[in-house]
């Protein structure tokens, strides 16, 4: 493996760390009660590269919930049709 691979991995690795570390937090106020929905609301759904963060992950789930289509997701948050095939197709074998 060579240096760059090992480099990016380990970035992935601090992604992902200071993403459960925001995950963690969140469920704790949540589990408080300092973290309405309302508040809730406010977190962003997709990361800088446009992909969808946990929250955004989360209100796919949430608008699939609630009988909405591949279309209807795609256009609501901004991603591709095959996008949000794929997260349809995620949440269907939960």
């Amino acid at each position: 493996m060579d240096q760059f691979r090992i480099a990016a991995i380990k970035n992935d690795l601090v992604v992902i760390k200071d993403a459960v570390a925001r995950l963690e937090s969140n469920l704790d106020a949540l589990l408080k009660g300092s973290l309405t929905i309302e508040k809730a609301k406010e977190l962003p759904l997709k990361r800088h590269d446009g992909r969808l963060t946990d929250a955004g992950i989360a209100a796919v789930n949430a608008a699939f919930d609630a009988g909405a289509t591949v279309t209807d997701v795609a256009r609501q948050f901004g991603i591709t049709a095959s996008a949000s095939s794929n997260r349809r197709q995620i949440w269907k074998s939960r």
